[in-house]
C-alpha cells in the first residue's frame, strides 16, 4: 500500500502540460524607462508559474532580487547602467531579467531544464576596466587569478538538493589566453537538480574589500525553461526504454541524454546514450524510477 501512495505522488509531480514552459519576460509592458524594478511594491514578478522575488526600498529608490529590463546599453559603465546587458540584446524577444545577490525564484515542484545567462553591462565593464570600487580583473599585469562565480542553489521545500556553480568571469588559467568574462548568452543546464521548488543565487568574487565583495553583484537571465511532462508522455511509443522491469541494464531506441530520477525526484544517473547501446543500472537500488530522454519520460522498475 505504501508503494502505491508513493507512485501516485510522483506521477502527480510529473503531470504538467505537454508543452515546455518558458519564462522569457516579454509579457511585461514598460514605461519610458524600459524597466520594471518593483517600484509598484508588488514584491514579485510572476510568469509561467515562476515567482521572481523583488524587494524595493522607496526611500532610496533601490531594489534587490529580480528586475525586468529591455535596456540594451552595452557601452555605458557604472551604476547608472545597472539594467543594461553586455550582449546588447535579450536572448529572445525584447526583455530579460536582471538579478542581484540572494535573488530567488519560487514555483511548484518541477524539473528545470535551465536558462540563458550573461553579465550585466555594469558588471562586465567593471571587471574589464576596473572602477572606483572594483579592480580590473587580472590586475595591471594580467596575472591576478581573479574570478566572479554564481552559485545556483536548488531546493525542494527547505531541503537543499544541490548547488551548481557558473563562472561569469575566470582569470585563473595558467595560459592567460583562456581568461574570460562572459559576454554572450550562455546556456546553464539545471536538469541534474531534479524536482525542486526554488532556485536561489549567491555570488562570490576574488575582489573583496573591508565591506565585502567589490565586483558589482548582478547577472542577466533569459528564457528560463521547465520540463513539462504529462501522463500521456509516460505511455508514448516514440521513444522506448527496455527491458522493463530491468535488472542490469537499459536500452533505448534513440540518441540523447538519459536522466534517471528516483521517486523523490532526485537525479541518480545521467549519461549520453546511443540508440541500441546499453546503460548499466546494476548500481541502482530496487524500486521505481523515471527515465527522461528529451521530452519523453518513462516509468521503469529496477529489480
Amino acid at each position: 500500500m505504501k508503494k502505491i501512495v508513493l507512485i501516485s505522488i510522483s506521477l502527480l509531480a510529473f503531470s504538467f502540460s505537454s508543452n515546455a514552459q518558458v519564462a522569457n519576460f516579454d509579457t511585461l509592458a514598460f514605461d519610458s524607462t524600459g524597466v520594471w524594478n518593483g517600484s509598484d511594491l508588488s514584491g514579485s514578478y510572476v510568469e509561467e508559474g515562476f515567482q521572481f522575488d523583488n524587494s524595493f526600498n522607496p526611500e532610496w529608490s533601490s531594489w534587490s532580487g529580480f528586475s525586468i529590463s529591455s535596456v540594451t546599453d552595452d557601452t555605458t559603465a557604472g551604476w547608472s547602467n545597472q539594467f543594461g546587458v553586455i550582449t546588447g540584446q535579450a536572448y529572445s524577444g525584447s526583455n530579460f531579467a536582471v538579478a542581484t545577490n540572494n535573488a530567488k525564484i519560487s514555483f511548484d515542484s518541477r524539473l528545470i531544464d535551465g536558462f540563458y545567462i550573461t553579465n550585466s553591462t555594469y558588471t562586465a565593464l567593471s571587471m574589464q576596466n576596473g572602477d572606483s570600487f572594483a579592480k580590473k580583473f587580472g590586475g595591471e599585469t594580467g596575472d591576478d587569478p581573479d574570478f566572479f562565480k554564481l552559485s545556483i542553489i536548488g531546493k525542494a521545500g527547505e531541503e537543499i538538493k544541490d548547488t551548481l556553480e557558473f563562472y561569469l568571469a575566470d582569470y585563473r588559467f595558467e595560459d592567460h589566453s583562456q581568461d574570460y568574462i562572459v559576454t554572450d548568452w550562455t546556456w546553464v543546464d539545471l536538469s541534474e537538480l531534479g524536482l525542486i521548488t526554488e532556485l536561489s543565487f549567491e555570488f562570490s568574487s576574488s575582489d573583496v574589500g573591508d565591506w565585502g565583495m567589490n565586483t558589482p553583484a548582478y547577472f542577466c537571465m533569459d528564457d528560463l525553461k521547465t520540463s513539462s511532462v504529462n501522463l500521456d508522455d509516460l505511455l508514448s511509443d516514440a521513444v522506448s526504454v527496455y527491458p522493463n522491469p530491468a535488472k542490469d541494464f537499459l536500452v533505448t531506441n534513440t540518441n540523447g541524454w538519459m536522466n534517471l530520477y528516483d521517486m523523490t525526484g532526485k537525479l541518480v544517473k545521467r549519461e549520453w546514450v546511443e540508440s541500441g547501446a546499453s546503460l548499466s543500472v546494476k548500481d541502482l537500488l530496487s524500486g521505481f524510477y523515471f527515465v527522461k530522454i528529451g521530452a519523453t519520460t518513462k516509468k521503469i522498475v529496477k529489480y
